[in-house]
């Protein structure tokens, strides 16, 4: 069967919502930058971005995105000159930063509060991905993109390599790993209420027609595509900055306390019984 992933919300007030989510991506990047001193947010928010827009570049130069596809932002129609790099900016930036700063929290064991900021900001995503769900019901297909094409399989089979390679001589395994599965959660947060709501989904082309796909197949295939291409395919946002130095590796926080054995344990009470029972001792002279 052949396989597709079928968009119907490129015109229905998705790029506006991203819109804001860029927007907001970019006051978080710039208060990690001011506020803490720390560039990685903004250097990864502007690699995701510019990465992405390539990506959807020789995806449409490809002819992936199906024939007649088109977005648009407040009903203004996006030339096609300008769709890589304007879904680039709108669609790659915050998911970039998400990731990086899901491996953060994690990497770092932060505690339940210092994660405030990120569940909120997922809140938002989910909501505005809801609220574009709900609006592209029973929209026609905008976009039909095959799933088991050789230019985006080739692509992201070398970019996961490429992440791999970077990862193991940078020590960055575990950022890595981190990373990838932020990356995850995004996608689950940004795609999920999608799929719920239809404006997105699995379908296979019949002889006249695209129709969608049945549940087993939705599911398995969507779970498969956005680990390997939505996850996946996007692990270079973090290695290619990595690989160029703009990013320094973080590793796994070691602040808990170190576990005493129990001969440890013994002599440190018997320490601290002769040191009590000493003036005794003295007394008794």
């Amino acid at each position: 069967m052949n396989f597709v992933t079928v968009w119907t919300y490129s015109q229905t007030a998705y790029y506006e919502t991203r819109l804001l989510l860029l927007l907001v991506g970019l006051t978080i990047s710039l208060y990690f930058l001011f506020k803490k001193q720390e560039s990685r947010y903004l250097v990864i928010f502007i690699s995701s971005s510019l990465l992405m827009a390539v990506t959807e570049y020789l995806f449409q130069l490809d002819g992936l995105r199906g024939e007649g596809y088109t977005i648009s932002v407040f009903g203004q129609t996006v030339p096609p000159i300008y769709r890589p790099l304007c879904q680039g900016l709108l669609d790659g930036g915050f998911q970039g930063l998400m990731a990086l700063w899901f491996a953060d929290l994690r990497l770092s064991r932060a505690s339940g509060r210092a994660w405030s900021g990120w569940v909120g900001f997922s809140i938002l995503i989910c909501g505005l991905a809801c609220l574009s769900g709900r609006l592209a019901v029973g929209q026609l297909p905008r976009s039909v993109q095959p799933i088991f094409s050789m230019t985006p399989i080739v692509l992201v089979t070398a970019m996961i390599f490429l992440s791999l390679a970077v990862a193991w001589h940078r020590d960055a395994i575990t950022m890595i790993a981190n990373y990838f599965a932020g990356l995850l959660v995004i996608t689950l947060i940004n795609n999920g209420p999608l799929h719920v709501f239809g404006a997105r989904y699995v379908g296979v082309i019949a002889e006249t027609a695209t129709v969608v796909a049945e549940l087993p197949w939705q599911i398995g295939i969507g779970v498969l595509s956005g680990i390997f291409e939505s996850a996946g395919g996007k692990l270079h946002y973090l290695t290619i900055p990595l690989m160029l130095g703009l990013v320094a590796v973080r590793v796994r926080s070691t602040s808990a306390p170190p576990r005493l054995s129990y001969q440890q344990l013994q002599n440190l009470a018997n320490r601290g019984w002769r040191r009590r029972s000493k003036p005794f001792r003295r007394n008794s002279e």
